[in-house]
């Protein structure tokens, strides 16, 4: 097993199994496959307006690079929709949470950029049980991404100092404890 498949796996172990999708979600999700292709265009045009539109989040991005991301959203929206739900798709999206980490972005952007796609998502659902399956599945795709994103700066700062990972997590919980005193 790799090592993002290791992080994946320890995110999914994390993730409350009452939030994480279920069997019947992949299901529903399934039923819905030609509906929510449909919203492809939208859904990778709506994301890219809204990052685009904004200076910080704009700053993230090259100059002309914007086809190629729109391409890879497209890409990573069919496999999202297609599935399955499996370890693989699961260490995919880990790797997605260190391509954001290369970049800079910021775990709360991670967040919001999911709750975008959701939005658009739940807008658009032909049924609440639709929507709910996407909630769960774009939620449990955000942590995994977020989880792997904050484990790998760790492992990284780990690798760099020569510090332990229980030394760097005691020395950020000093840090919190201080910055929360203040």
């Amino acid at each position: 097993m790799t090592k993002i498949a290791e992080i994946a796996r320890e995110a999914m172990e994390l993730i409350n199994p009452e939030v994480r999708p279920r069997p019947e979600d992949e299901e529903v999700i399934a039923r819905h496959k030609d509906e929510l292709l449909g919203l492809t265009d939208a859904v990778v045009q709506a994301f890219y307006n809204a990052l685009f539109a904004h200076p910080p989040t704009r700053a993230f991005f090259r100059e002309g690079e914007r086809p190629t991301r729109e391409k890879t959203l497209a890409e990573w929206w069919k496999r999202t929709v297609e599935g399955p739900f499996d370890e693989k798709y699961w260490a995919w999206q880990a790797q997605v949470g260190l391509a954001h980490v290369k970049r800079g972005v910021s775990s709360a952007l991670i967040m919001l950029q999911a709750f975008l796609v959701y939005n658009l998502v739940r807008h658009h659902a032909s049924s609440p049980e639709l929507a709910a399956a996407m909630g769960r599945l774009l939620a449990t795709a955000s942590a995994v991404i977020i989880y792997a994103y904050e484990k790998t700066q760790l492992l990284s700062v780990a690798e760099t100092t020569g510090m332990s990972q229980e030394l760097l997590r005691t020395n950020i919980a000093l840090g919190v404890e201080k910055l929360l005193e203040g």
